[in-house]
């Protein structure tokens, strides 16, 4: 949800310096794997406020392994500079989740 937000914003600044009305939209979905002690837990909400299109949510000691592959994927892409892989866009998009309206 957060880099949806933020993309949206630098949209609507770029659109601003460029004396055009914003008009980018955050979506509001959220993806979350989050640590928890010896398990971990996994949650997509579209949106994440209610009423949702979507809830799902999977708990398991895997995640522990999940969250780890993904916080060196995270870094590894922050480090070349791309925020938003081709890949991980259409990967998403196949999903149904996308970062703006």
């Amino acid at each position: 949800m957060i880099e949806s937000m933020v993309t949206a914003i630098v949209h609507n600044i770029a659109d601003e310096l460029a004396d055009v009305e914003p008009s980018t939209e955050a979506t509001w979905n959220a993806i979350c794997l989050a640590d928890m002690g010896n398990t971990g837990a996994a949650f997509v909400a579209i949106p994440q406020i209610q009423p949702r299109n979507l809830a799902w949510i999977k708990k398991g000691k895997w995640l522990d392994l999940a969250k780890i592959g993904f916080e060196k994927y995270f870094i590894r892409k922050m480090k070349s500079g791309s925020s938003e892989p081709i890949y991980e866009k259409y990967l998403l998009k196949a999903l149904g989740i996308n970062r703006l309206k």
